[in-house]
């Protein structure tokens, strides 16, 4: 049972302590601090705010009742198993072919808002960012690398991309938790969000536009030269996991499906044998000893610390506070935003943010008499906004061990990610001026 006693603003101490370690690595030691030790601290503070009658044991039961959560799980899985798919399509070159496809289809001059938008429609289709984030960013790191292209500003792309169809797509977890939570259609939601995703889009494209045409590297592929069978059965692995996920196929099973064909074709064309086939998910694993393993450890250590606030009472508390401020439309989209936000950043999980947000928003809303779509396209939006910019959260520490930069390195190139901030707020600021208080 979950202890319910508020202790105030000190429940969310362990989460402020980690928030303000990494906002000091990044100030003062230039993000040389590891993220693991910066939990660690932030749990073992967490571990002494629960009850004193709570023994050591239960304690420690309690943080990693957190960490075993299934969707916590379900994304150690998916990043092991995005780390041996790169690994095997290295082998075979299907890296290599893709790169060359994709700069064959997307002339250098438009890669950046081309690759934008190509991660988009994906992303949009398949409603998974995660998965978006693992199948394209090896592709993109690989375009950069050969145009010289910053692999931060592909990274943040990358991201910027698959949060976009996350939050648009109407299949996705995020959209499904937001319209059933609200309790509106998931039509009237999806025009709403329209209304701010365009805008932002749009914005970004346009910058991408304008940076793509600052590159000095362009030519470095020769994109006139028609990929060759090679090349296109390389490729192929690709085609499968996004045929599979446009069929509505876990991303895990996808990733899956993807490895065992590649397997497959590297069998097949000699590229290794069977003997190291059957051992690739392994060896693929342990390629990437330089980031993915630290990654992994870094999402349990999250997952663990936010169900410690949550257990003690914090999340509790955020809702508790926010809810009680609310004197007009504009006041209550303010503030379930900020609700939205501080969860979403406390628990590091958009989807399990809406789950518990969504609900206290709907009473809100009902209150001040603003339409429940316009408040499940909101806490969507900022849900994915928030999933997209905290240095922590599983996607932007799976785009960093992709890329092999820092999640702080990450973070300013997530144009689409801050325009979103932007639109968001102009779009609240228009309710305060078309709307009266709330008597």
């Amino acid at each position: 049972m979950r202890h319910e006693k508020s202790y105030g603003f000190l429940l969310l101490a362990p989460f402020i302590i980690f928030v303000a370690l990494f906002a000091c690595s990044a100030l003062f030691f230039n993000a040389e601090l590891s993220p693991l030790f910066m939990c660690l601290v932030a749990i073992a503070i967490g571990l002494m705010t629960l009850p004193h009658h709570i023994p050591l044991n239960k304690r420690i039961e309690i943080a990693l009742s957190g960490s075993s959560q299934p969707t916590i799980i379900a994304m150690c899985y998916i990043f092991i198993f995005s780390a041996v798919f790169t690994h095997v399509l290295t082998l075979i070159g299907g890296l290599q072919a893709a790169t060359h496809i994709g700069t064959y289809l997307i002339a250098p001059q438009y890669i950046l808002p081309g690759f934008f938008c190509i991660v988009s429609i994906f992303a949009t289709v398949v409603g998974t960012s995660m998965g978006s984030i693992a199948a394209f960013l090896p592709i993109g790191m690989s375009i950069a690398q050969q145009l010289g292209i910053d692999s931060a500003l592909m990274a943040g792309v990358t991201v910027g991309a698959a949060m976009l169809g996350d939050n648009l797509s109407i299949i996705s977890d995020t959209t499904i938790a937001a319209v059933q939570t609200v309790e509106c259609s998931m039509q009237a939601k999806f025009k709403e969000n329209l209304k701010l995703v365009i805008p932002a889009s749009l914005l970004t494209i346009i910058t991408l536009a304008v940076m793509n045409g600052q590159l000095s590297n362009l030519h470095a592929l020769d994109s006139s030269e028609i990929p060759n069978i090679r090349e296109l059965i390389a490729v192929l692995p690709y085609g499968l996991i996004i045929g599979c996920a446009l069929m509505g196929i876990d991303v895990i099973a996808v990733l899956l499906i993807g490895i065992s064909s590649a397997i497959t074709i590297g069998i097949w064309q000699d590229c290794f044998s069977f003997i190291r086939g059957t051992g690739m998910f392994l060896e693929g694993f342990a390629q990437n000893s330089g980031g993915i393993q630290e990654v992994l450890i870094l999402v349990l250590l999250v997952a663990a610390l936010s169900h410690i606030v949550e257990y003690n009472g914090g999340i509790k508390y955020i809702l508790n506070t926010l809810s009680k401020r609310i004197n007009s439309a504009a006041s209550a989209e303010w503030h379930i935003a900020l609700l939205v936000f501080l969860v979403n950043a406390a628990v590091a999980i958009n989807t399990i943010a809406i789950l518990i947000t969504g609900p206290v928003a709907k009473k809100i809303s009902d209150h001040v008499g603003i339409p429940r779509a316009r408040i499940a396209a909101l806490i969507d939006i900022v849900a994915c906004i928030c999933q997209g910019i905290l240095p922590y959260a599983p996607q932007l520490l799976l785009a960093s061990s992709l890329s092999g930069v820092s999640t702080l390195a990450i973070m300013p190139h997530l144009h689409y990610q801050w325009f979103m901030v932007l639109v968001t707020g102009g779009s609240i600021m228009h309710t305060y001026y078309s709307r009266s208080s709330v008597k």
